[in-house]
């Protein structure tokens, strides 16, 4: 469209914070008296086709879910609106005039968008910090909140309009660019200027972030009246946008929402009540948080407390107690002990654990929104509850338990269901079991209930796919690109993908197999080989992954070959245990299943043997290493020779790192009781100070022992103390259900002993 560019002095841009009652009736009172052609809002320009989603009644806060997502990776922006947002009141101001409304800033795909999580976060820099402190500093005020509330929230209706320009253009002068946001300015202005021409000689009303507002009048001057379009997205690019319920605690600036406002909930009472009614339910909600927190406050308390904040009020010319008036107060009034630090709600500041960080939650509010019926949804909502429905797994209001055996097939499926959604993070889902595996079928138990966050979950769950496969497998994906080289992550993929019945890619079991060959870092290369033997013993479960799992066996048993041949360090060789149990596993279950695993069965028992005969082995690697022997069987190896490798490591230093070794690998395989006699033999001729200095790894050793295995020992110790088999069995038991520390006893024992010394010494015994 072409022609003289359009008068711009019909435009009408109105600068705001965002989410600030003052602003929200600023807009409201300026769109009932102008009664413009057109309201733009800055909004995301592809949802104006679904602009009557937001008008069907839901309960506030709401926003708007915008994402993109393609083979490389997804981004999410909200756009979010409450009652008291002027984006929110522009709208419903529009439609009450008969303005056509419409979202006039770019879409949250398009490149130049960038990938912020928040429309309304204004990356405003130093310079402009620096100016918002001057001005606290020149107005007596603590912070940019409380400057706001002086400067906006206080004013009158007539003067309001010149202080927001005043402090706009403080904060960015008239003139100045910002580059990050000069491609949504330029958009914003060139859909004023077209909605200008198409207006006739109507006005037109523009709200915006304050930071824009200058830039975009500039801009609107300067643009010919074409209407602008954002560039198109990539052909294997997806994108939506959706209505999904909000939160005032995700709108509370002190919870990290970069454009919000404190406190929403007080705010709400100062939209629709004013400011003295707003803090006249604070400290109502205020006293009752620290009441339930276990904080007295008595009515004398919130007596001093009002007089205090009325007092502050008048003091600082304030025409109403304002929310700094009313905390400052607070602490004044109610905090008896004193702080190390500025309050949860003051400042910006923190205070973990006081009670003051609980009455900041309720001073926020608690209110949560709900979407009207009918608000278009994504498939991927559709698909879910189709498949719920068809697995009789739909969540109800009260929680259920669902068991489930992979041997019915019937039960495999629900499993694989239930797997895809925990992977999403949807609320209301939990798993329990198995963190182990014996051979075999696993058994699982989830439970399900209808949680009231499900919706607005399943719905920002949608930018992973459109149906539950697909974003399952995306959301797997995804955190495979974010930590690609790590066999942490790339095992727990594994082990996701598995569960969950998804089709395991290539690209996966190869960065895995590589990440395996190249592994340096014993204790990772464990926890991944821990996680792939477990998944293999699973045996039928996943039976078409099987022989891609038996590879990665194959390539982990290698692999530990190599690398336990050249530890040194006694941490790694605590660390080599969980690596060597997985290898045991292999080897003494696995076996022929595996191609090449009875290739590796000789070399791995002579590495084994070498690591024992080598005076530099760790003392933990050397224990590991015979329990690997003996549970495996390898020529040369019995429970005997255990007991004889226990006066070489016998020192306090090293026996518990050796135990810790050889009970983890061959617990079962050890003969308890006469190691039990060796060990004793050993501890016997230790003093306070070595015992006490061995008891840590001494507890970790036997640790490896389940408790009932544990309470057998306990009375055998007691029996060879002299006590008889009843006395035995019930201290036993005593010990074993005993809350004070082991080493704390041993400690205070030790320390009564050298008191004891010490008295006997100067003859005061």
């Amino acid at each position: 469209m072409s022609g003289p560019a359009p008068d711009s002095g019909r435009l009408t841009v109105i600068g705001v914070r965002h989410h600030s009652p003052a602003c929200a009736g600023l807009v409201r009172r300026r769109i009932a008296a102008l009664r413009p052609a057109f309201v733009l809002i800055e909004g995301p320009v592809d949802f104006n086709p679904h602009l009557p989603d937001l008008a069907l009644g839901h309960d506030l806060p709401v926003a708007i879910f915008s994402f993109r997502a393609d083979a490389t990776g997804s981004a999410a922006s909200y756009t979010p609106f409450c009652a008291f947002s002027p984006e929110w009141q522009a709208l419903e101001a529009g439609r009450a005039v008969g303005a056509q409304t419409l979202f006039c800033d770019l879409p949250a795909w398009d490149p130049a968008f960038g990938r912020r999580a928040n429309r309304y976060a204004d990356p405003h820099g130093a310079r402009a910090e620096a100016a918002e402190r001057a001005l606290a500093a020149a107005l007596g005020v603590a912070d940019q909140d409380a400057l706001w509330d002086v400067l906006a929230e206080a004013a009158s209706e007539a003067e309001l309009p010149a202080r927001l320009d005043r402090y706009f253009a403080l904060l960015r002068p008239p003139g100045t660019d910002d580059p990050a946001e000069a491609a949504r300015e330029r958009f914003m202005g060139a859909y004023a200027a077209h909605a200008l021409r198409a207006a006739g000689d109507r006005p037109v009303v523009l709200v915006c972030g304050g930071w824009h507002a200058d830039a975009v009048r500039r801009h609107a001057a300067q643009a010919d009246g074409t209407r602008p379009e954002p560039a198109p997205p990539e052909p294997d690019l997806r994108t939506g946008s959706y209505v999904v319920p909000y939160a005032y605690l995700r709108l509370d600036r002190f919870s990290g929402y970069a454009a919000g406002m404190p406190a929403p909930g007080y705010y709400e009472r100062v939209a629709e009540a004013g400011l003295a009614p707003a803090a006249d339910w604070a400290m109502t909600a205020i006293t009752a948080a620290l009441r339930e927190a276990g904080q007295v406050v008595s009515t004398a308390d919130r007596i001093a407390w009002r007089v205090h904040a009325e007092a502050l009020a008048r003091l600082r010319a304030h025409p109403a107690i304002l929310r700094a008036d009313l905390i400052d107060a607070a602490l004044a009034a109610l905090v008896k002990d004193a702080l190390d630090r500025p309050p949860a709600w003051a400042a910006g500041g923190a205070a973990p654990g006081h009670a003051l960080v609980v009455a900041r939650r309720r001073h926020a509010g608690r209110v949560e929104g709900r979407l009207a019926p009918g608000t278009r949804q994504p498939p991927l909502v559709a698909d879910v509850a189709e498949r719920l429905r068809a697995a009789d797994l739909e969540p109800g209001p009260a929680r259920r338990s669902i068991d489930l055996d992979w041997a019915a097939p019937g039960d495999r499926a629900r499993a694989h269901l239930l797997h895809r959604l925990a992977l999403l993070g949807l609320p209301g889902i939990a798993r329990e079991g198995p963190d182990r595996a014996e051979p075999g079928l696993p058994r699982e138990r989830f439970t399900l209930v209808r949680h009231p966050h499900w919706l607005g979950a399943l719905i920002e769950a949608s930018l992973w796919g459109g149906t539950l496969e697909m974003a399952a497998a995306a959301r797997i994906s995804a955190r495979v690109e974010a930590a690609p080289d790590s066999l942490a992550v790339l095992t727990g993929a594994l082990s996701d993908a598995l569960f969950a019945g998804l089709t395991l890619e290539g690209d996966l079991l190869a960065r895995l197999s590589a990440g395996i060959a190249a592994a340096h870092d014993v204790a990772a290369l464990g926890a991944a080989g821990a996680g792939i033997v477990r998944l293999y013993r699973f045996g039928d479960a996943f039976a078409p992954s099987r022989p891609a799992l038996a590879r990665l066996c194959a390539a982990l048993a290698a692999r530990a070959l190599f690398v336990v041949e050249g530890i040194r360090e006694p941490r790694a060789g605590l660390g080599a245990i969980p690596l060597l149990l997985a290898c045991r596993d292999l080897f003494r279950e696995v076996g022929a299943e595996v191609a090449g695993l009875d290739e590796l069965r000789g070399p791995f028992a002579a590495m084994l043997g070498r690591r024992l005969a080598d005076p530099e082995t760790p003392p933990a690697l050397a224990g590991a290493a015979l329990g690997f022997r003996v549970a495996c069987g390898a020529a040369g190896s019995d429970p005997e020779a255990a007991l004889s490798r226990l006066r070489r490591f016998g020192l306090p230093a090293t026996l518990g790192d050796f135990l810790a070794g050889l009970f983890a690998l061959a617990r079962e395989e050890i003969a308890a009781d006469a190691t039990l006699a060796s060990v004793e033999g050993l501890v016997a001729a230790w003093g306070d100070e070595d015992f006490l200095r061995a008891l840590p790894s001494l507890r970790m050793a036997f640790a490896w022992f389940p408790p009932r295995e544990r309470e057998r020992i306990a009375v055998a110790i007691l029996r060879r103390s002299g006590l008889g088999e009843a006395r035995a069995q019930v201290e036993a038991l005593a010990w074993m259900r005993q809350r004070a520390r082991p080493a704390d006893q041993a400690e205070a024992l030790a320390r009564e002993a050298r008191v004891a010394a010490r008295l006997a010494r100067y003859g005061l015994t």
